[in-house]
């Protein structure tokens, strides 16, 4: 009889090779200085939120308090309750802002896919030049822009001078560049079988498009909301009268009057005020995160 024995092999796993262990180092050092920078961006917020509840001889203190010892909410009361029409200057940012968007959004819609999907003659010139606008500083169209603004008599209304604060935004170079990488990666068979089915050029551009484009909007929609509502400079010069102005500018006024009886700057309750002001922009941001992520990076591997 012939005994067969069976021998089992134990296979041995191959020991981390040197490139495995830079690799997990690299990792773990590339969330260090992550987590590193995301403090120093976030420190200015929390300084700013934290001064909020800090009394005037706090908020200039020396050594400065990182934490407030004795938080108070005179500051956010005073906000409210003093003689500043706070509410009023929220809502004037939230009109102007979403108003902004809207119009912007339009305008790069229907631009950016006139460029990325239509072939005219000239149209490479007339986009290089578009984007040759994005050199030029704001400041320089302030004047051009004011006298436009009052040739048209929009500010002699309060929904005139809401179109007029969002007016110089409303061709955003940027936003047609960023929807025409969008619209470009369309297939042109797609346009094609719905031109076939008998649908219109606006039909193919609102329900095949636009969907397609939805990440790009929503991208664009974020940064134009954060420009908007930003542009102190713009809105300081068409506000007409305190009740019309934005919360940036809002604060900058409250910064200008008299604290305590005494020609000083109230620190205090303009952190309030700012703290105010950046809470409902960080919710937009929070609202279309997915679609700015998704926006900002299809556009860097398609550009």
């Amino acid at each position: 009889m012939a005994i067969t024995t069976t021998t089992t092999h134990i296979e041995k796993q191959p020991a981390p090779s040197h490139s495995y262990f830079i690799d997990r180092i690299s990792t773990v050092l590339s969330y260090v200085s992550l987590t590193g920078l995301a403090i120093i961006f976030l420190l200015p917020l929390y300084w700013m939120v934290t001064g909020s509840f800090k009394l005037q001889k706090v908020t200039m203190a020396v050594p400065p308090e990182f934490f407030p010892v004795s938080p108070t909410l005179a500051n956010w009361i005073n906000l409210f309750t003093g003689p500043f029409p706070s509410w009023r200057w929220l809502l004037n940012s939230v009109i102007v802002s979403m108003l902004t968007v809207v119009l912007v959004t339009i305008v790069a819609a229907t631009t950016g896919y006139g460029f990325g999907k239509k072939s005219f003659p000239g149209s490479k010139i007339l986009f290089f030049l578009l984007l040759s606008t994005m050199f030029l500083p704001n400041q320089v169209m302030l004047i051009p822009l004011f006298l436009l603004v009052k040739t048209l008599h929009l500010t002699q209304s309060v929904a005139g001078t809401y179109l007029a604060m969002a007016m110089p935004m409303i061709a955003s170079p940027f936003g047609v560049f960023l929807v025409k990488q969008f619209a470009s990666s369309i297939p042109d068979e797609l346009l094609d079988a719905a031109k076939i089915d008998g649908a219109t050029e606006w039909q193919s551009f609102t329900r095949i498009a636009v969907p397609i484009l939805a990440p790009a909007l929503a991208a664009l929609a974020i940064f134009t909301f954060n420009q908007a509502w930003n542009y102190f400079m713009w809105h300081l010069l068409i506000a007409t009268n305190t009740s019309l102005y934005t919360i940036p500018v809002g604060v900058s006024y409250i910064a200008l009057l008299p604290a305590h009886g005494k020609f000083m700057q109230d620190i205090g309750l303009m952190m309030a005020g700012g703290s105010f002001g950046a809470f409902f922009m960080i919710i937009f941001f929070l609202a279309f995160q997915q679609y700015f992520v998704k926006g900002i990076t299809f556009g860097a591997v398609k550009g």
